[in-house]
């Protein structure tokens, strides 16, 4: 068996190994801080009654002096004199913690960071790969005078990567391989960041990138082979 047709089965078995080891691994852990809004107590004063208790309106008398005889009444306390808002307490629970006086952050690990990142790469890549083919034999049915075209001259063309696809298509592939791994890369790690960035520390996200990026160029290697690799056993 040649060296050459082993590579795609190496490289897919390297590739293996490194995910089995990143999912064996922690993907992410918690931690604790004391709320900074309620400072640990789990409670914060009311900002209605600023902690009396009392309605703000009528001053908790449940009436209002200067209404009317017979119109006194307090609507906003329902004649109660309570706040209406804490229900006398003069404090309530803190919406920052939920009242626990601590606030959980769930962060992702250095394995955990490598292991999302790759797979929302890889996945990138496999659907720019197949847009761009789905796209140029959509392209290429509408215009099969590409076919008796020798040289479509330069790849700025609109119509060359469907030249490539009819005429070259090992030439097509390498060309959608380089530019779908860049276009994986960038927008694999855009959108983990804007998604994760909350639970992302700096080191496990720039060594998330550092081990995910040769995991996919790995990935997009492998693939090349095996696509090319069925092409030659088609005679395309």
């Amino acid at each position: 068996m040649k060296s050459s047709s082993l590579l795609p089965l190496v490289t897919f078995l390297i590739i293996l190994s490194l995910f089995a080891l990143a999912l064996a691994l922690p993907i992410g852990y918690t931690h604790t801080e004391t709320c900074p809004r309620c400072g640990g107590n789990g409670t914060v004063t009311c900002e209605t009654c600023h902690g009396s208790g009392k309605c703000w309106i009528c001053g908790g008398d449940g009436k209002i002096d200067y209404m009317p005889p017979g119109s006194q009444w307090c609507a906003a306390c329902q004649g109660t004199g309570i706040c209406y808002t804490c229900g006398g307490l003069g404090h309530h629970a803190c919406a920052e913690c939920g009242g626990s006086g601590l606030l959980v952050h769930w962060m992702y690990t250095s394995a955990g960071s490598t292991t999302v990142l790759s797979i929302i790469s890889v996945l990138l890549f496999l659907v720019g790969f197949s847009l761009s083919g789905i796209a140029s034999a959509i392209h290429l049915s509408f215009n099969e005078w590409i076919y008796d075209v020798d040289d479509m001259g330069f790849w700025f063309n609109p119509s060359f990567m469907t030249w490539l696809f009819a005429k070259h298509r090992k030439r097509w592939a390498r060309w959608q391989t380089c530019s779908n791994l860049i276009f994986a890369i960038y927008f694999g790690v855009l959108l983990f960041w804007l998604f994760s960035y909350k639970n992302l520390t700096q080191d496990s996200f720039f060594t998330g990138i550092s081990a995910a990026i040769p995991i996919t160029l790995l990935f997009s290697l492998v693939f090349y082979k095996t696509y090319t690799s069925r092409l030659e056993a088609t005679n395309y």
